[in-house]
């Protein structure tokens, strides 16, 4: 029995030795060369656009390592330079402010410094950016060290939540136009967006047009429409987010009934739900949008989606869509003359084709719940092209029909082998070799099939998307390859 006692006595004592020696305080060091180290020395913003109110828009948040690289404990005092009156918000492990007392950080540990930054209006009539500087302060073992901030801050023309009754146009190149919420075009009245004008838009944003958008950009000047994400657009090497790219940030064009007589010529539409959603058929029984030379890319969802609408597409890239770039939803009255519509999605979309052509409408179980009548397609001199077997898809009651599609001249990535038969000049399954359809450049290489075998159409299109003149024999897709 003694021996059990003394067993158990000696277990006891190491275990109370143990936990006393846990109980010792941790040393710090207060060496003076003692210092902390930083995965970076500087964090750059890119162009934040100014106030709509205390603290919005706000950038991305960027983030760097603070690192004790020594074998004791070390304390530091983190603030902002700027104090409370800085452009500057911090987040240190967790915990926001501007000023965080003697932070503790382990051996041989770090902790993480996230920052965020805003900008007061710079009130510039040129419009021109301002430089915003401030460093943020690490005060350890009585050294001083930082890290450098920088940002840009862009004044903006705001809408939140607002509507016009009359005509109105956006005209302003030095400031971009930010919408919140939407912004709603009623009936009888008409934007017009002139050329080299931007608009952002807030998560969820759209432009709700029931009147009549015009949108009048130029090849050197194009009207952007994009996500108000303004920093870290061209970040790739600071962020791991690069919202120059990324999908669904906004919502899209959404066009209702009664509008009517919408133009956009030369826009770049990008990074949204929807680039353009049509749900309203033609009013006059003219396109209730025509689009020229534009750009419709990043789509979480279609680049363009009609709803029994009647839509004309001219010079045009619909591209990198997490579904059919256009949907021809319930039917409705399309015509596409060169035309790109690229399959190719970089963000892992799903598995639909980029093009879409239906004229019914079924239920989850593929069960036809309806077919609608009056469908036409036209798609001449264009490209259809993608990862998939088939980038074209056709769900068509040909019964209902008012006249056979029309698909001549054109590169497509298809099985069904009726749409090469001869005399359409339609060339299937052979790579129309975009120079790097990664960096959505859909111009033409040299060795292109889609080189020369486009119709002459009526009424001819003589210019491409850049609006540089076509030959006579035109390329099908949107580009006239120029050697």
């Amino acid at each position: 029995m003694q021996p059990r006692l003394n067993f158990y006595k000696t277990i006891l004592a190491l275990l109370f030795l143990a936990y006393i020696a846990g109980c010792k305080p941790e040393k710090f060091t207060t060496n003076s060369s003692d210092k902390l180290n930083f995965s970076t020395d500087t964090i750059v913003f890119d162009t934040i656009l100014s106030q709509l109110y205390v603290g919005t828009p706000k950038s991305v948040n960027r983030q760097f390592v603070v690192r004790n690289r020594h074998d004791k404990k070390i304390k530091t005092t983190i603030y902002l330079a700027g104090g409370d009156n800085s452009q500057f918000r911090l987040n240190v492990d967790g915990d926001p402010g501007t000023r965080f007392e003697e932070i503790e950080i382990r051996p041989h540990d770090s902790v993480f410094v996230f920052v965020e930054a805003y900008a007061n209006p710079n009130h510039d009539p040129a419009g021109n950016a301002l430089i915003i500087h401030d460093s943020i302060v690490f005060l350890t073992n009585g050294n001083l060290q930082n890290v450098q901030l920088a940002a840009w801050g862009q004044d903006a023309v705001y809408y939140m939540t607002d509507s016009i009754m009359i005509d109105m146009i956006w005209a302003d190149k030095t400031k971009p136009y930010v919408v919140y919420d939407f912004f709603k075009i009623k009936p009888g009245a008409t934007l017009t967006i002139k050329e080299g004008v931007k608009v952002y838009f807030a998560p969820y944003s759209y432009i709700w047009i029931q009147g009549t958008l015009k949108v009048e950009g130029t090849a050197t000047e194009p009207v952007t429409f994009e996500g108000d994400r303004t920093s870290d657009k061209y970040s790739d090497k600071f962020s791991v987010f690069k919202y120059f790219n990324i999908p669904g940030q906004w919502f899209g064009l959404l066009f209702d009934w009664p509008t009517k007589g919408n133009t956009i010529k030369h826009a770049r539409i990008k990074n949204a739900t929807y680039g353009v959603f049509i749900d309203s058929s033609s009013v006059d029984g003219f396109p209730v949008v025509n689009i020229f030379n534009t750009s419709i890319q990043n789509m979480s969802a279609h680049a363009l989606i009609g709803n029994r609408s009647k839509v004309y597409i001219e010079n045009s890239v619909l591209a990198n869509c997490g579904s059919a770039c256009l949907y021809t939803f319930k039917g409705g009255d399309y015509d596409l003359r060169h035309v790109a519509i690229s399959g190719y999605c970089d963000f892992g979309g799903g598995n639909d084709p980029a093009l879409a052509v239906t004229n019914r409408l079924r239920d989850g179980f593929g069960r036809i719940i309806e077919t609608y009548p009056g469908l036409k397609f036209k798609i001449q001199n264009s490209i259809v092209y993608g990862d998939l077997k088939d980038e074209i898809w056709f769900d068509i009651d040909g019964a209902v029909l008012p006249e056979p599609m029309t698909i001549l001249g054109s590169v497509l990535k298809s099985s069904n082998t009726s749409l090469g038969l001869t005399g359409t000049k339609n060339i299937l399954n052979k790579d129309p070799k975009f120079k790097d359809f990664k960096k959505y450049n859909f111009d033409l290489d040299t060795l292109s099939p889609a080189r020369d075998i486009g119709f002459i159409l009526s009424p001819p299109i003589p210019k491409d998307y850049r609006d540089k003149l076509r030959d006579s024999k035109p390329d099908a897709g949107a580009f006239e390859r120029k050697d």
